[in-house]
């Protein structure tokens, strides 16, 4: 029984870090297709892709109950997620990437749980471990202030990469949205089975319609769909693996570990990204990155210190 739980436990851990892992390509895809297909029409690939793909899991499963239950009654917040907190966060943390390294793009998304820790303190009144929380947040916008100015701080405005860095921060930060609004109709629904997977098919697909709002009215539109196959496989890719499967497979390995252990490695993701952005994009990595990648790590163990497992488990979702 013992042996049985203790592979139990190693599957899921490295279920896990196979979804960290999917994570991770989202900046290379970006970087791939950025002269093919613009950020804005990319975003709703990513996320229609996705929901699709997550509503075949819940067809498979034999699971549609209780969604229309659960859009009747928190369309509102399913509008703010759609439109600000999943919507504009994408486009313009994939208009960054396009502006920036893809090893630092992925760092600086990956302060995204400090504002989650903001946004809760606000919109959840969730106040435990504050001092912990302060601490942590501190070290997180210091590591994302080095990240960005690369200590050159006289010279912060005339950074090549500034515009990009600055967009996908302000993308993150905006992204911090989603936890806590998502909290609020996961709440809600308690009884709906596969609560967590509906929510986020549901996230996404809604976000992929306002986006294909957005698309009509940008130059995006001339060539939407017009893409050549190399283009079409990375993009289907997108939505599929990192977005879809990804999220996926990270609800199966927390079923078997805390989910505060399990989420932990989510911050395996800029170091993934660094690996495959030297390797793949020939991008170097610089001792500033890892100065940086190691303050935001500490900030989030931090904020997430002896925080309660069952309010992670319907609290946290990371942005894949």
């Amino acid at each position: 029984m013992l042996n049985e739980q203790l592979n139990q436990t190693i599957i899921a851990y490295l279920t896990i870090i196979l979804a960290v892992f999917t994570w991770s390509l989202v900046e290379i895809i970006v970087k791939f297709v950025q002269n093919a297909v613009g950020p804005i029409a990319l975003s709703f690939f990513r996320y229609f892709i996705g929901g699709l793909f997550l509503l075949i899991i819940l067809i498979i499963k034999r699971d549609l109950s209780g969604i229309i239950k659960m859009i009747r009654n928190n369309w509102k917040v399913f509008l703010l997620i759609s439109i600000i907190a999943s919507g504009l966060s994408n486009i313009l943390y994939f208009i960054g990437v396009n502006n920036t390294q893809a090893n630092i793009a992925s760092a600086i998304l990956t302060t995204y749980p400090i504002w989650i820790t903001i946004f809760s303190f606000f919109l959840l009144k969730e106040k435990s471990n504050i001092e912990y929380k302060i601490i942590g947040i501190i070290l997180g916008v210091i590591g994302v202030f080095i990240l960005i100015t690369n200590f050159n701080f006289s010279g912060f405005l005339m950074q090549e990469n500034l515009l990009g860095n600055i967009l996908v921060l302000c993308g993150s930060i905006i992204w911090g949205l989603y936890t806590p609004l998502g909290k609020r109709i996961q709440t809600n629904e308690e009884e709906t089975t596969n609560c967590a997977l509906k929510f986020t098919m549901l996230s996404f697909v809604f976000t992929s319609i306002f986006i294909s709002f957005i698309v009509l009215l940008t130059p995006e539109v001339h060539t939407f769909f017009q893409y050549d196959l190399n283009s079409w496989f990375w993009v289907l890719f997108l939505g599929i693996i990192p977005t879809g499967f990804g999220q996926y497979i990270f609800f199966l390995g927390v079923k078997h570990i805390e989910v505060s252990k399990g989420i932990s490695l989510a911050f395996l993701k800029p170091v993934f990204a660094t690996i495959l952005a030297f390797f793949i994009l020939q991008e170097q990595t610089t001792f500033t990155l890892l100065i940086s990648i190691g303050l935001v790590s500490c900030s989030v163990i931090l904020i997430n210190r002896n925080r309660n497992n069952a309010e992670i488990e319907e609290f946290n979702k990371i942005k894949p």
